[in-house]
């Protein structure tokens, strides 16, 4: 049997017809023109540089459409004159687009989707473009790279003061443009790129473009190259900015943030400061010392309005005040319409410069501690706002009462406490203090703060006595009005204050000028142009005008008596930087030559009293738009000297 079955398979064996192995079928190339493509064509020769010329001219337009997008909103609420400059101009619009397209390259690289990447980079870039849109609009600022750490206070004053943030035909077609472009990538850019060789050329040549980028926001001579003022106020530091498109002036200004000044030597600057030594304050001279920066308060009555036009008996109450002070000035401040830290910080560390602090810092308030002063203050607002509840310790605040600590409880969560409640707040904490040391409080104010609203009266009182019912009139009246409120609810304080037995010295100054609008696209100077006040930056009444504000110091009987004043009359003060009051007060009160940085900024305030970061200088009593050349020796130490003070900390042994 085996033999058999054997037998048959051999036979089945031989007759079995053998079949050729079939050949392994290529795939089938997908019915996608090879342009479409999510890898690049292999299969011709000449598809692959057809491809790359594609992908490249294709990505090279839709930064093109972006950059012109952030050009259009660049302008704000300035003339539109300015973005013809940009292709006037071309080197404007191609410093503008290189930045894009370095941003664009860079995400791409990482990314590897076309369109993802553009979508990114539209969101950085128009985020730029329209922050700085709308803050122009809200306070004549540009948008600045330190401006980002404050993103949470902008958003929260501008939904609790109610400013109307619309969106413009501009503003609406740039989103539009930059929505539509990022969906005809996603339609005719499909190419995806994968982690091998192709991948290596494109991160490569996007790190070469962000350090050519960043290199060419240092450079000097682009700044130069750049300038086209045709259609600008060169008065204006917000138009140069904007003269040069927001993209290239932000990344300037990210470039440039707390960069040491050019020439500057730590050693030399440190051997500088060394050449002085702190001054005790002198014990019979140690009063207790109050300074109020009061939110958008100046004395618009001192400004050349139209005759007749307003009724300035608001002021009565500061006008019998400033008659009872011993001293009265004006102040030249870095801001206009907000900024409030500038004003509050610059006086308190006397820089002329200010960086967020994340670790104790330099201050006069450290000084004070060392002289034994007892340091606190109060502000009703939030305690994260400007990152008040950190810094105000890290600048030798021991107690620094804000919103979260007590106003809530008095005023309720949904108002912020006016300075009625502030004063009083303030008196109590004075009261509760040790009667045995000195006493230094800072305390900034909030109720004053803009906007004013410009469709109806808010107050009682009537001071605008011209188109009263006007956009113009109802906004001016509510800052009058407001003006006169605040100033009763102050003299209450100060009838405190004078009754006290304790010696006690009051300085009290305006952070900023108010902005008065006439509508939504102008949260600014409308109001009081419309008054014939001059807001021209071009002259120097008009920069005045803009950035000027006042302080007085004011002290009790018990204060004149101590420090021999008690005859003194109200003397005119120096016109000055915030970053040189307290040079001021040391000088009204006697106090000596004070701290070592005191002593070197006193010289420095005899030659420019105003150092302004808005581009003007106090030069022989004008204000300049440049310091002399005999100058600029002790202009740099100035520099130098804040630089230093700001970035090396020498109060580490007070507690």
């Amino acid at each position: 049997m085996k033999q058999q079955t054997s037998a048959k398979q051999n036979a089945a064996k031989q007759t079995k017809v053998r079949q050729p192995k079939a050949k392994a079928k290529k795939p089938e190339v997908p019915d996608v023109p090879f342009l479409l493509r999510h890898r690049p064509p292999l299969e011709k020769w000449y598809y692959l540089p057809l491809f790359f010329l594609y992908q490249i001219a294709l990505m090279t337009a839709t930064c093109l459409v972006l950059t012109v997008c952030t050009l259009r909103l660049s302008y704000s609420n300035f003339t539109s004159d300015i973005f013809k400059g940009y292709f006037e101009h071309p080197i404007i619009f191609w410093t503008n687009y290189a930045i894009v397209a370095s941003v664009f390259l860079a995400f791409f690289a990482l990314i590897g989707k076309a369109w993802i990447a553009f979508l990114v980079t539209s969101l950085v870039c128009m985020g730029v473009a329209i922050g700085n849109y709308f803050l122009i609009i809200i306070r004549n600022d540009p948008l600045q790279y330190e401006d980002l750490t404050c993103i949470r206070e902008a958003l929260a004053i501008t939904d609790k003061q109610g400013y109307e943030l619309r969106l413009s035909f501009r503003l609406v077609w740039s989103i539009a443009a930059c929505v539509g472009v990022t969906a005809l990538l996603a339609l005719f850019s499909r190419w995806t790129m994968r982690i091998n060789v192709f991948r290596i050329l494109p991160l490569a040549l996007a790190a070469w473009s962000v350090l050519t980028c960043y290199r060419f926001c240092r450079s000097t001579e682009l700044v130069t190259k750049t300038k086209y003022y045709n259609y600008i106020n060169t008065w204006s530091t917000t138009e140069i900015y904007v003269s040069r498109g927001v993209i290239y002036s932000f990344a300037r200004s990210a470039v440039a943030e707390n960069k040491p000044p050019e020439g500057y030597s730590e050693a030399d600057t440190a051997a500088l400061l060394a050449s002085y030594s702190d001054q005790d304050i002198p014990e019979d001279r140690k009063v207790d010392v109050f300074v109020i920066m009061r939110e958008s308060y100046a004395d618009l009555s001192g400004m050349e309005f139209e005759a007749g036009s307003i009724d300035w008996s608001c002021y009565d109450a500061y006008h019998a005040l400033a008659e009872d002070a011993v001293l009265r000035g004006t102040l030249i401040t870095n801001g206009f319409g907000g900024n409030t830290k500038n004003a509050e910080r610059c006086f308190l560390t006397g820089n002329y410069y200010l960086k967020e602090w994340r670790k104790p810092a330099n201050s006069y308030v450290w000084y004070l501690r060392a002289q034994g002063y007892r340091t606190e203050g109060a502000h009703p607002f939030d305690g994260w706002f400007y990152n008040r509840r950190n810094i105000n310790r890290y600048l030798g605040f021991e107690n620094y009462m804000l919103r979260e600590d007590g106003f809530d409880e008095l005023v309720g969560e949904n108002k912020v406490a006016d300075d009625d409640v502030l004063y009083d707040e303030i008196w109590r904490m004075y009261q509760e203090r040790d009667p045995d040391k000195p006493y230094f409080n800072f305390s900034v104010t909030y109720e004053g703060h803009g906007p004013y609203h410009y469709k109806r009266n808010d107050y009682d009182t009537r001071f605008v006595l011209k188109d009263a019912n006007s956009d113009n009139g109802f906004a001016m009246n509510n800052y009058l009005s407001c003006v006169y409120k605040r100033d009763q609810e102050l003299m209450v304080l100060i009838e405190r204050f004078r009754a006290s037995d304790r010696p006690i010295v009051l300085l009290t100054y305006g952070d900023h000028k108010a902005t008065l609008g006439t509508d939504v696209n102008n949260y600014t100077t409308a109001a009081y142009q419309h008054y014939g006040a001059n807001m021209d930056l071009s002259t120097e009444d008009g920069y005045e005008n803009y950035y000027g504000t006042e302080y007085l110091i004011w002290m009790n009987d018990a204060a004149r008596e101590v420090l021999g004043l008690t005859d003194a009359e109200c003397a005119e003060g120096p016109r000055i930087s915030p970053c040189y009051l307290m040079n001021v007060l040391f000088d009204t009160l006697g106090w000596g030559d004070g701290p070592a940085y005191l002593q070197t900024m006193d010289h420095l305030m005899e030659r420019f009293p105003v150092y302004s970061t808005k581009g003007r200088y106090g030069v022989n009593g004008k204000l300049a738009k440049g310091i002399p050349v005999s100058w600029m020796d002790d202009f740099h130490s100035m520099q130098y000297l804040c630089y230093y003070w700001r970035t090396n900390f020498f109060y580490d042994d007070v507690k």
